[in-house]
């Protein structure tokens, strides 16, 4: 029986995972941390921010009176959020905090997501990317580059821990009748703005297959990075349709421009400082996924897309 934690249990990934965990039969204890949550079957909740100063020794006190084998640290702000520099408090000095605290609490294994996006869509890109490509991100995009100094942090960190097994996990854009982040909602919005001339391949991943993921590597041995993408790679437009969106075609010199206007009016929510990904291409090679781990995502990018409309 298992003693597992879990950081931002009301956030995509928590709403998803936590009542898997709780109905694992490999699982005794739950321990959840953050601003919200709330206490239930195997399940004791704490009230933990993230970003205040001195909440390293409160989270080595809780992680070790709960004896905590396997921490998800989930606490990651994929939804709207009107403060960049919050976000960036939270995500990037809330990880420094956790990371802090698992070593000194004597955890066993960590589990992190993030995104095929730190890749960065550039046009010298490989066919397929792999682990070790670099981690060009977007400068313009908060969601991006907190995520790549995040991974930083995890890559210093394994360096430092060895005896902390640390996975990370590169999801494809997640979609799902549940998820709200800036792939949704790009492809939920009535128009779905696109460059004009470029038309790039795109993944995604369905939001069940990234809980599995996260379920799958509970109880076996999963040190290292591993891109998770479905099977099917589709042009931009394609997936626009089968989201049941319509494209609306931008001259790329004006797009930027165009875009805030847009957004303004509340036409379209699509962040300016994305546009690199509907310029080229950023497409993750999932192999090592599979044949290491032996994780393979049930469903495709198409069935990712569809249920976008449920």
């Amino acid at each position: 029986m298992m003693r597992v934690a879990m950081t931002g249990p009301t956030g995509d990934f928590g709403t998803l995972l936590l009542p898997r965990l709780r109905e694992d039969g490999r699982v005794g204890h739950i321990l959840t941390l953050g601003t919200r949550g709330a206490s239930g079957p195997r399940v004791v909740h704490h009230r933990v921010d993230l970003t205040r100063y001195d909440v390293e020794s409160e989270l080595v006190d809780l992680l070790r009176e709960a004896n905590v084998e396997v921490l998800y640290h989930l606490a990651f702000l994929h939804g709207r959020t009107r403060s960049a520099g919050f976000a960036h408090e939270v995500e990037v000095i809330g990880t420094l905090h956790v990371l802090a605290a698992a070593a000194r609490a004597g955890v066993k294994k960590l589990v992190v997501p993030s995104y095929t996006l730190v890749y960065g869509a550039r046009p010298e890109n490989p066919a397929l990317l792999q682990e070790e490509a670099p981690l060009h991100g977007s400068g313009a995009s908060r969601f991006v580059s907190d995520r790549v100094e995040v991974e930083k942090q995890l890559t210093a960190f394994g360096k430092a821990h060895p005896e902390v097994e640390v996975t990370v996990f590169r999801f494809a854009p997640v979609l799902g009748p549940t998820a709200d982040n800036p792939a949704t909602r790009y492809f939920r919005r009535p128009l779905a703005p696109t460059l004009l001339g470029f038309d790039p391949l795109w993944q995604a991943i369905h939001e069940e297959d990234a809980c599995a993921a996260l379920l799958h590597v509970l109880d076996r041995p999963s040190a290292g990075v591993f891109n998770v993408v479905s099977a099917d790679v589709l042009p931009l437009s394609a997936m626009v349709a089968l989201a049941g969106s319509r494209a609306l075609p931008l001259p790329a010199p004006l797009a930027r421009a165009i875009l805030r206007g847009l957004n303004a009016a509340g036409i379209t929510a699509t962040p300016a400082s994305l546009l690199d990904y509907l310029h080229y291409a950023c497409i993750a090679d999932g192999t090592r996924c599979r044949e290491v781990l032996g994780f393979v995502p049930r469903h495709s990018a198409r069935e990712a897309l569809q249920a976008l409309r449920t």
